[in-house]
């Protein structure tokens, strides 16, 4: 019996645990997880929640390949090494996981790609992706400090070209966003 999925979609004899997302099945290693999360601890194993009791959860208005995506960030692969390679495409999805799944070691590789990676002179995201690391990381409450370095990027962007990027956000993000790159 193969003892890793990389899809997650075979139960084995680690991934006992079942995570429900849009309709599709999901199995974890729930003791895995739990070392992980105090969010995971308390689904998988509080016996007052139903799903601990159930060993199966439906995580609702998650997208099924973005929750693979962090798994397979988070977990080891079948050469039991776990690729932990944060970038400007994945930062969002990971920080808004780290934050709703309280993955504590992840928010701390997150902000430390802030400080070492994106802090850099020659660090150069695209706009698009630097506006969605901005918005995951304010709703993740990242520090002024780090949101700083983030702003100054997005500073030296045209303030036209700023102003186009975020005219569909919500006026609270938009908001922010253009404050922050304003401080700089």
């Amino acid at each position: 019996m193969k003892m890793f999925d990389e899809t997650f979609s075979q139960r084995t004899r680690l991934r006992q645990f079942e995570l429900l997302v849009e309709k599709k099945s999901i199995f974890v290693n729930a003791h895995y997880l739990a070392e992980l999360s105090p969010y995971f601890k308390m689904l998988c194993f509080d016996d007052t929640f139903r799903e601990a009791q159930n060993g199966r959860a439906e995580i609702e208005d998650e997208a099924y390949d973005e929750v693979i995506e962090l798994l397979r960030f988070i977990c080891p692969n079948s050469d039991y090494v776990i690729n932990r390679n944060v970038t400007e495409s994945n930062f969002p999805m990971l920080t808004h996981f780290s934050n709703l799944m309280q993955l504590r070691d992840l928010r701390r590789q997150l902000e430390s790609y802030v400080e070492n990676e994106v802090r850099m002179e020659n660090y150069r995201p695209r706009d698009e992706n630097l506006v969605e690391m901005i918005i995951e990381a304010m709703n993740a409450s990242f520090s002024p400090s780090l949101m700083n370095i983030m702003y100054q990027k997005l500073a030296r962007i045209d303030l036209n070209h700023i102003k186009a990027l975020i005219k569909d956000l919500p006026d609270q993000y938009a908001q922010a966003i253009l404050e922050g790159a304003q401080k700089f």
